[in-house]
Protein backbone atom coordinates (compact mmCIF):
# COMPACT_ATOMS: atom_id res chain seq x y z
CA UNK A 1 0.00 0.00 0.00
CA UNK A 2 1.32 3.72 -0.92
CA UNK A 3 1.50 5.39 1.75
CA UNK A 4 -0.60 8.53 2.16
CA UNK A 5 2.18 11.27 4.49
CA UNK A 6 0.25 14.59 4.33
CA UNK A 7 2.85 17.17 3.50
CA UNK A 8 4.67 19.54 5.90
CA UNK A 9 2.22 21.95 8.33
CA UNK A 10 5.13 23.99 8.98
CA UNK A 11 8.64 24.47 7.33
CA UNK A 12 10.45 26.97 8.24
CA UNK A 13 14.16 28.55 9.14
CA UNK A 14 15.15 31.37 11.44
CA UNK A 15 18.46 32.29 12.40
CA UNK A 16 19.59 32.82 15.91
CA UNK A 17 22.48 35.17 16.92
CA UNK A 18 24.34 35.10 20.23
CA UNK A 19 23.71 36.62 23.20
CA UNK A 20 26.82 39.12 23.68
CA UNK A 21 30.49 39.04 22.11
CA UNK A 22 31.12 37.44 19.43
CA UNK A 23 30.44 34.20 17.91
CA UNK A 24 31.65 31.08 20.31
CA UNK A 25 32.07 34.06 23.05
CA UNK A 26 31.40 32.36 26.55
CA UNK A 27 28.52 34.46 28.10
CA UNK A 28 26.85 34.14 31.75
CA UNK A 29 23.50 32.04 31.99
CA UNK A 30 21.14 32.51 34.33
CA UNK A 31 22.35 30.70 37.77
CA UNK A 32 25.79 31.58 36.68
CA UNK A 33 26.34 28.41 34.57
CA UNK A 34 28.62 29.13 31.83
CA UNK A 35 27.95 28.43 28.37
CA UNK A 36 29.08 28.87 24.94
CA UNK A 37 26.66 30.78 22.60
CA UNK A 38 26.66 30.24 19.11
CA UNK A 39 24.94 31.36 15.95
CA UNK A 40 22.64 28.91 14.35
CA UNK A 41 19.93 28.51 11.65
CA UNK A 42 16.70 26.70 12.99
CA UNK A 43 14.54 24.50 10.35
CA UNK A 44 11.21 22.72 11.45
CA UNK A 45 9.34 20.32 9.69
CA UNK A 46 6.12 18.84 10.75
CA UNK A 47 3.73 16.03 9.39
CA UNK A 48 0.81 14.18 10.26
CA UNK A 49 -0.40 10.47 8.79
CA UNK A 50 -2.15 7.32 9.88
CA UNK A 51 -0.94 4.27 10.10
CA UNK A 52 -3.65 1.06 10.11
CA UNK A 53 -1.80 -0.67 12.89
CA UNK A 54 -2.43 -0.71 16.55
CA UNK A 55 -0.56 1.93 18.44
CA UNK A 56 1.55 -0.32 20.07
CA UNK A 57 3.01 -1.93 16.98
CA UNK A 58 3.76 1.57 15.97
CA UNK A 59 5.77 2.75 18.81
CA UNK A 60 7.59 -0.91 18.99
CA UNK A 61 8.81 -0.23 15.34
CA UNK A 62 9.99 3.46 16.49
CA UNK A 63 11.82 2.28 19.65
CA UNK A 64 13.80 -0.52 17.89
CA UNK A 65 16.85 1.39 17.05
CA UNK A 66 18.92 -1.94 15.85
CA UNK A 67 16.09 -2.21 13.73
CA UNK A 68 15.78 0.73 11.58
CA UNK A 69 17.60 -0.78 8.96
CA UNK A 70 15.00 -3.21 7.98
CA UNK A 71 12.85 -0.90 6.79
CA UNK A 72 14.20 2.37 6.45
CA UNK A 73 15.10 2.38 2.03
CA UNK A 74 19.05 3.21 1.44
CA UNK A 75 17.92 5.66 -1.23
CA UNK A 76 18.08 8.47 0.78
CA UNK A 77 20.38 9.88 3.90
CA UNK A 78 19.96 6.67 6.10
CA UNK A 79 22.13 4.05 6.53
CA UNK A 80 22.16 2.26 9.88
CA UNK A 81 21.69 3.10 13.73
CA UNK A 82 21.81 0.87 16.49
CA UNK A 83 21.59 1.39 20.38
CA UNK A 84 25.43 2.05 22.08
CA UNK A 85 24.19 1.83 26.21
CA UNK A 86 23.21 -1.40 27.80
CA UNK A 87 19.55 -2.12 28.83
CA UNK A 88 16.04 -1.43 27.46
CA UNK A 89 15.53 1.37 25.55
CA UNK A 90 14.25 4.63 27.97
CA UNK A 91 14.68 8.21 28.59
CA UNK A 92 18.50 8.59 28.41
CA UNK A 93 19.19 5.87 26.36
CA UNK A 94 22.19 6.62 23.76
CA UNK A 95 22.05 5.71 20.08
CA UNK A 96 24.15 6.52 16.54
CA UNK A 97 22.34 6.99 13.32
CA UNK A 98 24.62 6.78 10.51
CA UNK A 99 24.25 8.70 7.43
CA UNK A 100 25.83 9.82 4.37
CA UNK A 101 26.73 13.37 5.80
CA UNK A 102 28.28 11.54 8.77
CA UNK A 103 27.67 9.51 11.99
CA UNK A 104 24.94 11.35 14.60
CA UNK A 105 24.85 10.18 18.25
CA UNK A 106 22.20 10.98 19.95
CA UNK A 107 20.08 10.06 23.23
CA UNK A 108 16.27 9.88 23.81
CA UNK A 109 15.27 12.72 25.44
CA UNK A 110 10.95 11.56 25.71
CA UNK A 111 9.90 8.38 26.82
CA UNK A 112 6.11 8.09 27.31
CA UNK A 113 5.08 3.97 25.98
CA UNK A 114 3.04 3.88 23.94
CA UNK A 115 2.20 7.69 23.10
CA UNK A 116 5.41 9.86 23.15
CA UNK A 117 9.29 9.20 21.48
CA UNK A 118 11.60 11.82 21.30
CA UNK A 119 15.49 12.54 20.24
CA UNK A 120 18.29 14.23 19.85
CA UNK A 121 21.59 14.25 18.22
CA UNK A 122 24.36 15.83 16.76
CA UNK A 123 27.20 15.64 14.30
CA UNK A 124 30.20 16.54 14.48
CA UNK A 125 32.85 17.46 12.11
CA UNK A 126 36.49 17.09 13.23
CA UNK A 127 35.50 18.05 16.54
CA UNK A 128 32.74 20.99 15.82
CA UNK A 129 28.78 20.52 16.06
CA UNK A 130 27.41 21.37 12.67
CA UNK A 131 24.06 20.17 13.36
CA UNK A 132 21.59 19.21 15.98
CA UNK A 133 18.47 17.31 14.81
CA UNK A 134 15.24 16.70 17.15
CA UNK A 135 12.63 14.72 15.90
CA UNK A 136 9.35 13.27 18.59
CA UNK A 137 6.70 11.54 17.50
CA UNK A 138 3.18 11.79 19.36
CA UNK A 139 1.39 8.58 18.80
CA UNK A 140 -3.15 8.60 19.18
CA UNK A 141 -4.46 5.66 18.96
CA UNK A 142 -8.18 5.33 17.21
CA UNK A 143 -9.70 2.11 17.51
CA UNK A 144 -7.11 -0.29 15.64
CA UNK A 145 -5.35 2.34 13.92
CA UNK A 146 -2.79 5.22 15.08
CA UNK A 147 -2.46 8.56 13.96
CA UNK A 148 1.16 10.32 13.82
CA UNK A 149 2.19 13.58 14.31
CA UNK A 150 6.18 14.12 13.58
CA UNK A 151 8.32 17.07 14.37
CA UNK A 152 11.17 17.17 13.92
CA UNK A 153 14.04 20.64 14.53
CA UNK A 154 17.04 21.02 13.08
CA UNK A 155 19.82 23.41 14.01
CA UNK A 156 22.81 24.18 11.92
CA UNK A 157 25.84 25.59 13.20
CA UNK A 158 29.14 26.87 11.20
CA UNK A 159 29.67 26.25 7.83
CA UNK A 160 26.14 24.19 7.00
CA UNK A 161 24.25 27.84 7.88
CA UNK A 162 25.75 28.67 4.68
CA UNK A 163 24.13 25.77 3.01
CA UNK A 164 20.38 25.93 4.69
CA UNK A 165 18.43 25.94 1.68
CA UNK A 166 19.95 22.65 0.58
CA UNK A 167 19.72 20.97 4.45
CA UNK A 168 15.95 22.28 4.63
CA UNK A 169 15.22 20.13 1.91
CA UNK A 170 17.61 17.41 2.63
CA UNK A 171 15.86 17.42 5.69
CA UNK A 172 12.20 17.28 4.10
CA UNK A 173 13.13 14.34 2.35
CA UNK A 174 14.65 12.30 4.86
CA UNK A 175 11.78 13.19 7.20
CA UNK A 176 8.76 13.06 4.83
CA UNK A 177 10.53 9.16 3.36
CA UNK A 178 11.22 8.36 7.39
CA UNK A 179 7.80 8.41 7.97
CA UNK A 180 6.26 6.48 4.70
CA UNK A 181 8.91 4.04 5.24
CA UNK A 182 7.19 3.49 8.87
CA UNK A 183 3.98 3.23 7.53
CA UNK A 184 4.79 1.24 4.56
CA UNK A 185 6.41 -1.39 6.75
CA UNK A 186 3.76 -1.76 9.32
CA UNK A 187 0.13 -1.66 7.54
CA UNK A 188 -1.46 -5.00 6.14
CA UNK A 189 0.25 -6.66 2.82
CA UNK A 190 3.34 -4.86 3.29
CA UNK A 191 6.82 -7.15 2.73
CA UNK A 192 9.55 -4.18 4.23
CA UNK A 193 12.31 -6.76 4.68
CA UNK A 194 11.73 -8.08 1.08
CA UNK A 195 11.24 -4.53 -0.73
CA UNK A 196 13.34 -2.29 1.15
CA UNK A 197 16.73 -3.91 2.14
CA UNK A 198 19.38 -2.97 -0.64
Amino acid sequence: MHAEVSGPTAMMSTTRAPPAGREGQAVKEDGGEQMTKRASTTVLYETRTRIDRDISDVFARLTDMDGYRTWMRRTGLFRRSGQTSDGPLGLGTAYFDATRMGTFHGEVTDYDRPARIGFRETLRWFGSILMEARPRYVLEADRDTTNVHHVAEGELFGVMRLMKPLAAMLARSERARTVEALKRSLEPGSTPDARQRP
